[in-house]
């Protein structure tokens, strides 16, 4: 008599099932449609909400379902690259913007006077 065992092996991330993400896509839906409705709140606000407790507490249903809505995931990647944007500039001191060197001859060949420049304050060239 054989004895057949059933093993089954992921490497990485299991993958999620689809009946699993097709209930959660709908229920998730049908919740932010409904806070939508009664609170006036954005409806891609409340998504990002979702997509943010999915990340922070690693639930696999949830950044399965933003991954695979491509309205989703490019609310994601705009959230992404935003707050690396933020954080690279909390990190990097920016220079002050510097007004433009605005410089005339008073006392020239014309009625009006002599030349006037205007050049970038990085330029240290004088002609």
């Amino acid at each position: 008599m054989k004895t057949e065992y059933a093993v089954e092996f992921y490497f990485g991330v299991r993958p999620v099932k689809t009946f699993n993400l097709y209930v959660t896509a709908i229920f998730l839906s049908l919740a932010v449609n409904l806070l939508s409705h009664y609170t006036k709140a954005d409806k891609k606000n409340l998504w990002a909400i979702i997509d943010e407790i999915g990340k922070k507490y690693k639930i696999k249903l949830i950044n399965t379902l933003i991954l695979s809505v491509p309205e989703l995931l490019s609310g994601r990647i705009d959230r992404e690259i935003d707050k690396a944007i933020e954080e690279y500039n909390s990190m990097v001191e920016l220079d002050e913007p510097q007004p433009p060197v605005f410089t005339e001859t008073p006392e020239g060949e014309t009625p009006l006077g002599g030349e006037m420049r205007l050049r970038s304050p990085w330029n240290k060239n004088s002609d």
